[in-house]
């Protein structure tokens, strides 16, 4: 049977990817010289706690060439599909690549989502779903490959802030948005975070929030979605309302390594773009 390895950032739970027969690398949080494992080593509420107590932002750490090696080692006689993070957000795609080349193995397909957190989660299912149906390694790599082109992340954030801070966006954006204590609405385009809107307030940025999935970029209502958020699920369940989904999706909490760069206050939408 194939074996389906991916990285902590899709947000899964420890349970929920054993449950699906994953095998799921953490890749690290640091507060200063404190050292942890996503989702093994803190827990989501563990981190946020830290996090509002931290005078400095906490850095994260990729999954290095050896983490990998290790994982392949562990299947011998296997195929392997890897769907990592997007690898403009992350080196662990290319160090999924590079462990590949050092095993000399052709039965290692590696993907990159081009996405994250509840973005990676849908196509980690989608993947274990072909595994099921058994759909081979490369079938699946293709086809996750394909889908990974429809998948939509947006959230709205509490601020840029950590944002900022993390180097995802640049410094005027962050100056701008708390300057007018205004609601960013953020989304994933070409792997990389980008500022769609600013809304005055949480309860009109998650209406603006809502008109996009149903206009600029519809959602396939035939595929599924989940949602996610940080501390607070208020706003996330606001966002489910609107969007025609009051009790559809999952729902998961945002972890250590994208709440970092997200901070707390978050609601997310994952989904599939409906396409002609």
């Amino acid at each position: 049977m194939t074996r389906i390895i991916t990285d902590s950032t899709c947000d899964l739970t420890l349970a929920e990817a054993e449950a699906l027969g994953l095998t799921m690398l953490s890749l690290h949080v640091n507060f200063g010289s404190e050292s942890y494992e996503d989702k093994r080593t803190i827990t989501n509420e563990q981190f946020y706690q830290k996090l509002r107590e931290s005078e400095t932002l906490p850095t994260t750490s990729l999954l290095n060439v050896g983490d990998f090696q290790q994982a392949f080692s562990e299947f011998p006689d296997e195929p392997i599909v890897v769907l990592t993070i997007s690898r403009k957000l992350s080196g662990t795609c290319q160090s999924a690549i590079l462990a590949r080349e050092a095993c000399g193995r052709e039965d290692i397909y590696i993907v990159d989502s081009g996405t994250v957190s509840i973005g990676l989660g849908l196509l980690v299912k989608q993947a274990a779903a072909m595994r099921d149906s058994g759909v081979p390694a490369g079938e699946i790599a293709e086809r996750l490959s394909a889908l990974a082109g429809r998948v939509r992340v947006l959230a709205v954030l509490d601020t840029l802030k950590y944002l900022v801070k993390g180097g995802r966006l640049s410094g005027m954006q962050g100056a701008v948005g708390g300057l007018l204590m205004v609601k960013p609405l953020v989304s994933l385009e070409g792997g990389k975070v980008v500022t769609l809107k600013k809304a005055p307030g949480s309860k009109a940025a998650v209406r603006e929030l809502a008109a996009l999935c149903s206009e600029a970029m519809p959602i396939d209502r035939e595929m599924p979605l989940c949602f996610g958020y940080s501390c607070s699920d208020g706003a996330m369940q606001k966002l489910r309302e609107l969007t025609g989904f009051p009790e559809a999706g999952d729902v998961y909490v945002i972890g250590s390594v994208v709440g970092t760069h997200a901070g707390p206050g978050v609601a997310a939408i994952a989904y599939f773009e409906k396409r002609d």
